[in-house]
């Protein structure tokens, strides 16, 4: 049942008065002023009754004491980059935004141990932007710029997940402030890789989305920056194919393996289209699908290595037919074909968006399940895709052409979107792959989630949340 919902106006009234009294002048919002704060990228819209700006994790457990007591639902917020609608307010205007912007430093850096402690507020590039003349960074590589509550809210993945992982692999603790009586904080931030002392409470926090507790702050393990890299774009003729090529790199250079992105031919062609500034170096290629392929080691002096094996590779898939041709290039200058894509496509038409994991054997398979019936129940809309494939991620955009978005009303796109995530659970896939569980997909949560699963998850967080007063999404 929905605290909020039924919580007295009187109740949210004190709670502001109260809050009033623990923020600084100018860190408490209202009416228009909370419009900035009530959207993220997906264009997920609300009404926030007010929005709040801690600067420090006691006004963070000062102001969640407030809020259990008055029986007020929080909101956490960072940089409003996710796709689910899990960090902004319902429409009911009574929700209030915890943003987490003003909590931006970096308490600790130990370069020596590799790792560094942010508060949640901070931006992965601010992060990476202060580790760099030391040569490390936080390998967590999107093309937003989430904040760092943000990254464990979602358990991020991003583009080299294959070789570095998720948040959840590279994160070392946390500070939370609990939805308790007390707003209790939970200190588990030392920096430690070896921490055998009981249950790892920590990972409890990891992609749940802020509805367990408020994130105020993490330790990283820190990574090394790459000093040799090598990057080809390969055209390949099926995507099956693009599964002997990946075992092919990993078998060839291991964890050296960076990236392993796989794009759809139209897709890659609507690239070109609207981006026409960029090079195609495989223009003359008639390819089923092309791989972004990036081998990298934080050893200096191994490029000409790297190139001869690349080579070396490259001519026994050109003679086993499972290459086409491919062309070495510059990171930046073949990463943008990439990384242009969405852009490309919401140019396109209107793209209908999802983002799936699944075993990456499957991924082919699943790709000809979805064409076929895309084709067969839906055949004025197109298919596009494009991912992470080494790690079984999959970027698949369903492209309606405007001149038929009138023909679709909420209910025919819900039933698109269900008929896609059945084919994904056909296949051993997960319906939310790195954006986690928000308004956007809670439907979709409790149809793919066994029962067993589902009241786990809600058990706990009626244990740390026993007056609803935290979270976007309720478990329960």
């Amino acid at each position: 049942m929905n605290a909020t919902i039924l919580a007295p106006i009187a109740g949210l009234d004190a709670f502001l008065a109260d809050a009033a009294k623990l923020l600084p002048t100018g860190a408490l919002l209202r009416g228009e002023a909370c419009q900035p704060y009530e959207a993220d990228a997906s264009s997920c819209r609300g009404q926030a009754a007010a929005v709040l700006l801690p600067d420090d994790t006691a006004t963070v457990s000062a102001l969640m004491r407030a809020a259990v007591r008055h029986r007020v639902r929080l909101v956490p917020q960072g940089n409003r980059t996710g796709l689910v609608g899990g960090a902004v307010p319902d429409g009911s205007g009574r929700q209030v935004v915890l943003s987490l912007a003003r909590m931006r430093r970096l308490r600790a850096f130990d370069p020596l141990n590799r790792s560094a402690v942010a508060e949640a507020g901070m931006a992965l590039s601010e992060l990476n932007r202060l580790l760099e003349p030391h040569g490390l960074w936080l390998p967590i590589d999107v093309g937003s710029d989430p904040a760092i509550g943000g990254l464990i809210g979602a358990n991020t993945g991003g583009s080299r997940l294959l070789r570095h992982g998720d948040v959840r692999r590279n994160l070392l603790g946390l500070e939370i402030v609990l939805a308790d009586e007390q707003g209790s904080v939970l200190d588990l931030l030392a920096p430690l890789r070896k921490r055998n002392a009981g249950i790892d409470l920590k990972q409890l926090f990891v992609g749940s989305g802020g509805a367990l507790g408020v994130v105020t702050a993490a330790a990283w393990d820190l990574k090394r920056r790459d000093a040799s890299v090598l990057t080809l774009l390969a055209a390949l003729p099926s995507r099956a194919a693009a599964l002997d090529v990946l075992d092919a790199c990993e078998q060839r250079f291991g964890e050296m393996l960076s990236a392993f992105e796989v794009m759809g031919e139209s897709a890659l062609m609507a690239t070109l289209r609207h981006f026409p500034a960029l090079r195609h170096p495989l223009a003359e290629s008639a390819a089923g699908c092309y791989a972004l392929v990036e081998i990298a080691s934080a050893m200096p002096g191994l490029d000409s290595m790297l190139q001869e094996q690349a080579e070396t590779l490259l001519a026994t898939l050109l003679q086993r037919g499972l290459l086409i041709d491919a062309a070495f290039g510059r990171p930046d200058s073949l990463w943008a074909l990439r990384d242009s894509l969405p852009l490309a496509l919401a140019a396109e038409g209107l793209p209908l968006s999802f983002d799936v994991g699944l075993p990456r054997s499957r991924l082919p398979a699943f790709h000809a399940a979805a064409e076929r019936w895309l084709a067969d129940e839906h055949p004025a809309l197109r298919l596009y895709d494009f991912g992470h494939f080494g790690d079984g991620g999959c970027h698949l955009i369903v492209l309606l052409p405007r001149e038929c978005a009138a023909g679709y009303s909420p209910a025919r796109l819900a039933m698109l979107k269900s008929a896609l995530y059945r084919l994904v659970a056909d296949h051993g896939g997960a319906f939310s792959a790195e954006h986690g569980v928000g308004p956007l997909n809670a439907a979709f949560y409790r149809k793919h989630t066994s029962d067993a699963a589902q009241e786990l998850a809600a058990g706990l967080q009626r244990l740390l949340d026993p007056a609803a007063a935290l979270g976007r999404h309720r478990y329960d």
